[in-house]
Order: C-alpha cells, then structure tokens, then sequence
C-alpha cells in the first residue's frame, strides 16, 4: 500500500533524527548561479566544503566595482574549509596559508542562505508546510517520492525568537529507501535576497549526490594546520587595542583631527600570524561627529592596511598596478582607480556611484583606501594624512 504524503513526511523527519553525519556532492544552481562542492555534516553543527567549481556574476560584478570580495571563485576551488561548530578554518594547500575565523564562514553563493549540508528544516515538515504529493522519478538510480511544500505562515513571531520562512513553495525528492532529500528545489519569496538576487521567478536547485550516510568521522571536523603553513587569526579588535595589537601604527587620532574621519564601531577586523609579526586590517572610516563636513555625512571610506598581502589586497595591488594612475603622495609613489568608470555602462543612471581607490607601499606595509562618493581630492587628502604621518 502506497504511503500517504503525512507518512511520507514523517518517515523523512524520522531519517533525519536518526541520521548522525552524511558526506555527499553537493550543486547549488539559482539562474546564473552555479556551485558544486564535496560536503560533509555531522551533528549538531559541523561542516566542511571542497569547492570543485563555483560561478557567481553578482561575486564577479562587486569585485570589480568594490574590490570588496575576500576570496574570488579561483581561490574558493580547491580551498577546504572546516567549520567545528565554533570557527571555520580556511586552508589554501597551493599558498600553505591557514586562516581562522569565529562563526560559519563558507560563502554560500547564496546570500543569507546557509545552504551547505543544510537538511535540518526535515525535522519540522508537518509543523512548518502544508504538504502534497508530487508523484515520483529516478534521480541517478535512485526512486524518490516527490513532495510539494507551501509555508503555512511566511513569519512567526515566538516572543523570544523569530522564524521567516523565505520561499513561495518548494518540491522534495525524496530517496525512497533512505527519506534523504536528494533535490531540493525552490522559489524565494519576495522581497528578500534571494528574491532580488535572482528573481522571484528563478527556482533555486540543491542537488546531493555520492551519498555516504552515518560513516563520517569526528576527526573530519577539526583541522591542525601543517607545520609549514603560514598561520592567521581574525579577530574584532576594539580602537584602543589596535596599537598594541598591530605590528604596524595605524594614526587614527590623525585621521580624525586633521580630516574629520574616525573608525565605524569603534573596531576593526584584524588578521594576524601566530607570531604576532604579521598582519593586515579592515578599517571603516566615516566622517566624524566633530566638526561640520557637510556633503562628507554621506561618505564612508575603507581603509584595508597590512605588512602582509592578503588574497583580497594583492588582487587590489594588481588591478591598481595594471589599470591605476600613477600619482605621488608626498614624495611616496601611488597609483589612483577611478573604480565607478569600469563598470558605469554596466549600471543603470541611478545606481551609478563614484567608486575610487588609492593604494600605496610605505616602510613595507601596503595601503588600500577605497572611497564611496568621495571625490578624487578629498580621497588623496586622507591619503595624505595618512603618509605624512607614518613619515613622522
């Protein structure tokens, strides 16, 4: 006798409480959007992901435009990343170089989405969704039971907590002899990122394959960095330890008398070695509450400083390199983008912005100012205050 869409649903909720761990091939494909990457899960909450390849127009558009992208597609392929439940160590085997970070850092291609090994909404299918049946098909070999899913609320308010459930509707194959859902596909409601992202009538596809079910080890999920690797650490570092912390001086009470900028949050993201001799920082400027800048409220300048390259400061270096103006800063060579005008015929009129950046090397420590509706004087005048002051 056939099983009802109910029985269906619970036998999957009862396969996922059964289930420990599950190692799998993984494609993520939402438009244009397309990523496939060698996952594994074990409860609660560790992952890890091997990109094999990884397609984003939207990561490729903001790299040009912003520069603001840590890590584009040809460094994500073969990069591992572990997440333990804690942090996500990210290690590059072609550079040697590891990097921990606090929280669960895999840059899903889709934005506000934890969509790597992500299974757990099985636990709660007859709660959450008005459920239908979909018939069946055969994915690689494999019989599974089709279930259509609708969201019997769109938000759930808890007093403590919140629950948005994104999509319009989505379907389920499920394999018939495991409940594991082999293609998840699905149609983001709007407005939300995804919506925008790709359209409220573009499906996004999650397809597993390969499966391995409950022979993962522990030992997949922590990671010791060989002892040839370059270690790093990133950490939130509060303004009145970042001179103490960093191998290199960063003059932000300048900055703030001389030109009026002074440091978002009052914290910045530093990197560093286990040596402590090695680092580089992310600094977000904006006009201080002293003094009257007028126009200047809109702006926000970002300031990416370091005596060691990171992967996103030596592509900056490149493109300043290859496409800059050469200019001088006080008798210190450096090269100025106009980053706005690579992209201009890309934007309609009314996203256009004036997008510029300024780079330069000093007593080995490497400067990259980016400036968001800023002009072109006044960014060089940061930058200034900048190099005066480290020539002091």
């Amino acid at each position: 006798m056939a099983q009802s869409v109910r029985e269906l649903a619970r036998a999957a909720m009862a396969a996922y409480e059964r289930l420990e761990s599950f190692e799998a091939t993984q494609k993520i494909r939402a438009g244009p959007i397309h990523a496939e990457a060698r996952v594994r899960f074990r409860k609660p909450d560790k992952i890890t992901v091997e990109y094999r390849s990884y397609q984003d127009p939207l990561v490729e558009f903001e790299e040009r435009f912003t520069g603001g992208v840590e890590f584009v597609a040809d460094e994500l392929v073969g990069m591992q990343l572990i997440y333990d439940g804690r942090g996500t160590w990210l290690y590059e085997a072609k550079n040697d170089v590891a990097v921990y970070k606090s929280g669960r850092v895999l840059y899903s291609p889709l934005p506000g989405a934890k969509a790597f090994a992500e299974i757990g909404f099985l636990r709660d299918l007859t709660r959450d969704f008005l459920l239908r049946d979909a018939g069946e098909e055969t994915i690689a070999g494999h019989t599974a039971h089709r279930l259509g899913l609708k969201p019997k609320t769109q938000h759930r308010s808890l007093l403590l907590k919140e629950e948005v459930f994104p999509l319009e509707k989505a379907t389920l194959a499920l394999d018939a002899e495991t409940g594991f859902p082999l293609r998840i596909t699905y149609t983001p409601a709007g407005p939300s990122p995804l919506s925008l992202l790709v359209g409220s009538s573009t499906s996004i596809t999650i397809e597993y394959s390969d499966l391995i079910l409950d022979k993962v080890d522990e030992e997949r999920f922590t990671f010791a960095p060989p002892e040839s690797a370059r270690v790093f650490r990133e950490e939130q570092v509060p303004k009145d330890a970042l001179e103490e912390t960093l191998p290199f001086s960063v003059p932000l009470q300048v900055l703030e008398k001389d030109v009026g900028y002074a440091l978002y949050g009052d914290r910045a993201t530093v990197t560093l070695n286990d040596e402590k001799d090695r680092a580089y920082a992310l600094l977000t400027l904006v006009p201080s509450e002293e003094g009257d800048f007028g126009e200047r409220t809109r702006h926000v300048v970002t300031l990416r400083v370091g005596n060691y390259l990171s992967r996103n400061m030596s592509r900056r270096r490149a493109m300043l390199s290859d496409q800059g103006e050469e200019i001088t800063i006080d008798e210190v060579s450096a090269r100025f983008l106009d980053r706005g005008a690579l992209v201009k015929d890309q934007l309609p009129t009314e996203a256009v912005r004036q997008i510029s950046e300024v780079g330069w090397e000093q007593d080995g420590v490497y400067w990259f100012l980016l400036g968001e509706e800023l002009e072109k004087d006044t960014l060089i005048e940061v930058a200034t205050t900048l190099v005066q002051a480290q020539s002091k």
